[in-house]
C-alpha cells in the first residue's frame, strides 16, 4: 500500500513539472518582435541610479533588434558605463552621444 501511494506522489510531481515545463516554454514564446520601423528613443543624462533597471524592465520579454536608442546628454557620472554594461549582457539597444544622437535624429 504504501508503495502505491510513493508511486502517487512520483507521478503528480513528474506531471506537475511537465505542466509547468509547458508553460515556461509558451511564455518565453509569446513575446512578439518589435517591428523594424518602430524606434524607442530615450534621451538620459545623469539616471546611473535608476537607467539599470528601467532598461530592464522595458526590455523584459520583448527583443528589440536595436530598436531602442539611447541618447547620453553629456552624463557626468556613470550612466553609459551601466549602458554599455547592459549591452554587453546582450540588451539590443545603441548607445549614443549627444551628436550622434542629433545626427540620428535629422536623417529620421
Amino acid at each position: 500500500m504504501l508503495e502505491i501511494i510513493v508511486y502517487g506522489i512520483v507521478w503528480c510531481f513528474a506531471v506537475y513539472g511537465i505542466l509547468v515545463m509547458i508553460q515556461e516554454i509558451i511564455r518565453n514564446n509569446t513575446y512578439h518582435k518589435v517591428e523594424e520601423n518602430i524606434k524607442l528613443i530615450m534621451t538620459v543624462k545623469n539616471v546611473e541610479d535608476g537607467i539599470e533597471n528601467y532598461v530592464r524592465e522595458l526590455s523584459f520579454g520583448r527583443n528589440f533588434y536595436n530598436n531602442l536608442i539611447v541618447i547620453d546628454l553629456e552624463s557626468e557620472d556613470d550612466t553609459i558605463c551601466v549602458l554599455k554594461e547592459l549591452e554587453k549582457e546582450n540588451i539590443n539597444m545603441k548607445i549614443l552621444n549627444k551628436e550622434e544622437g542629433k545626427k540620428y535624429l535629422e536623417n529620421l
